[in-house]
């Protein structure tokens, strides 16, 4: 389908809360775009009227549709509402503190729509601070997502990416409707995160693809809902902390449950690996020596270089128990 084909509807999700500071700026580079979208849903979680008050001199204009929840859902059930609220053949999700240069919704969905295969793509984005200043790094850089890993996703090798880095991030992110057959809904699984989500079941059917431009201001603030995570001992202590592993886990076996008729051998081989492998991270011993004897296991059989963050995941794993962690 062409891109000037109006039976074509495009549809922006945007979650909202506390979003009074910087929702009118991310809605007027909405309106700039190149390719007009044809309804921005806004899901409000805000607990007061400062968000709507926003958003209300935009109203008018009747591509703008605003729900405020009378009690909050919290951001990925928010995320969730904005998305079933959208009636497009194309869903953008969005912040509602970025900034989405000119050609961002034309050129994604000119991806989208010019091959069958695919059912999201996903842009890189420029961090900057809450003045819109340059920080001189993008998402991708920071995620460490590098032309190698690029390169396999454009070659049809996303999930083997996807299974060792989640690339994209829910604001630079967007999908054919169709997908909502196997997304919907957010399986109930603490935490979850739903670009991770949409992200890797995307890819197990490799039906994921990219674009190497820059098409996002990323603002970093005090307030983000949610930040780029670094690849770093630290982050691999947190994602421990908050029983990851487990997660990973749950989350793999529930893609190979609602794709069962799509994947092929190797790809179901392949999530199993990785679910397998988070299983067993998920049940590691507390005791240090026995849980350095069973990481050791995992990382000369390479699971740890496949599936997780290397040597760091693995140190963090050594060293920090989820025994200790209050769940």
């Amino acid at each position: 389908m062409n891109i000037s084909d109006q039976n074509c509807k495009i549809s922006i999700a945007l979650a909202a809360y506390k979003g009074a500071e910087y929702i009118a700026g991310q809605l007027q580079s909405l309106f700039k775009q190149t390719r007009q979208p044809d309804e921005i849903v806004i899901s409000d979680d805000s607990p007061d009227d400062a968000t709507y008050q926003a958003v209300e001199p935009y109203l008018p204009n009747k591509t703008v549709r605003y729900f405020h929840n009378a009690s909050p859902l919290g951001i990925t059930r928010n995320f969730e509402q904005a998305i079933k609220l959208c009636s497009g053949d194309v869903i953008f999700l969005c912040d509602q503190d970025d900034v989405w240069l000119p050609g961002k919704v034309r050129q994604m969905s000119e991806i989208l729509l010019s091959d069958d295969n695919i059912d999201a793509v996903f842009c890189n984005s420029t961090l900057v601070n809450s003045q819109l200043e340059n920080l001189d790094q993008t998402l991708w850089q920071l995620r460490k997502f590098t032309p190698a890993m690029q390169k396999k996703v454009r070659s049809g090798q996303a999930l083997e990416v996807f299974l060792k880095r989640v690339c994209c991030s829910s604001h630079n992110l967007a999908f054919k409707r169709r997908a909502l057959e196997y997304l919907l809904p957010f399986p109930e699984l603490e935490p979850f995160y739903p670009d991770t989500w949409i992200g890797l079941s995307c890819a197990a059917p490799e039906k994921i693809s990219l674009i190497d431009e820059v098409l996002t201001l990323y603002r970093i603030h005090e307030h983000n809902q949610s930040t780029p995570g670094a690849d770093s001992i630290l982050s691999a202590r947190k994602a421990r902390n908050s029983n990851a592993a487990l997660r990973n886990s749950l989350l793999t076996g529930e893609i190979m449950r609602r794709q069962s008729g799509t994947l092929n051998g190797s790809q179901q081989k392949m999530l199993q690996k990785f679910a397998a492998f988070h299983a067993q991270r998920s049940q590691y011993s507390s005791n240090i020596l026995l849980r350095m004897f069973q990481i050791q296991q995992q990382f000369f059989r390479a699971r740890y270089c496949r599936f997780a963050n290397g040597i760091k995941t693995a140190i963090a794993d050594w060293i920090f128990s989820t025994s200790s962690t209050t769940h």
